[in-house]
């Protein structure tokens, strides 16, 4: 299945994940791991039920991101996860997924398909779970901790604030990643958002070109190992 390993000493192992507490010691990945080292990367994320706008901007975000040269960051998740990724291979740009349990079996089933076009586009799946772990509960909070600590930084697109997409944020601010969020009325699923702009922990987004601002603001930002304390 194609399926490799690498471990923290090898130098295809995520330079940043070497940064974050509870390092896995090793990650399970198909395609191309290396672009994750060579390329800066950014996480954007979102509601698996988001609005209309929210996929819109998603998919937009995305390929912004892309032609700013940014390896697209999430895991693979419904909705605005997936319209990310969509948006970035739209214009050739390069993706990496997380996902929650081993590479034997894409999760969601119903993005396998475009697991592989990631993968046909110089993109990679990684996993800390070997072939043959299902996902569970827990496993999809210790794959938030992967993809913001792969990332330079976090943008969310639409979330509620008690959604799944806030265990990412947290992870992001213990972790010292830089974080962002689209800031509309439009968008209908956005206490979450709105929690991050109130608690002043991350920048509003309100267009395309405030994103790209964003990136180019963090793209050589230096990453200093952050000590994670307790998890929620």
């Amino acid at each position: 299945m194609d399926i490799q390993c690498c471990g923290q000493e090898e130098k295809l192992f995520p330079e940043l994940l070497k940064n974050i507490n509870k390092t896995p010691y090793k990650l399970f990945y198909k395609g191309e791991i290396g672009i994750v080292n060579e390329m800066p990367c950014v996480a954007i994320i979102g509601s698996r039920e988001a609005s209309a706008k929210g996929l819109e901007m998603a998919f937009a975000f995305g390929r912004a991101a892309a032609e700013s040269g940014f390896v697209v960051v999430n895991g693979l998740a419904l909705g605005c996860d997936a319209q990310a990724f969509r948006g970035a291979l739209s214009v050739g740009g390069r993706c990496a997924a997380l996902l929650p349990g081993g590479l034997d079996e894409i999760y969601p089933k119903s993005n396998a398909g475009l697991a592989e076009e990631i993968l046909e586009k110089g993109g990679c799946l990684i996993s800390e779970y070997r072939n043959g772990v299902r996902p569970q509960k827990y496993s999809f909070v210790e794959r938030d901790r992967l993809q913001s600590g792969i990332s330079l930084g976090v943008v969310v697109i639409e979330t509620a604030d008690k959604g799944g997409t806030m265990h990412t944020v947290k992870f992001a601010e213990r972790q010292g990643r830089r974080l962002a969020c689209y800031y509309s009325r439009i968008i209908q699923m956005a206490s979450g958002n709105q929690t991050i702009v109130n608690k002043g922990i991350g920048v509003p987004l309100e267009n395309e070109k405030s994103l790209t601002d964003f990136l180019f603001e963090i793209r050589d930002v230096k990453v200093e190992r952050y000590e994670q304390l307790t998890l929620f």
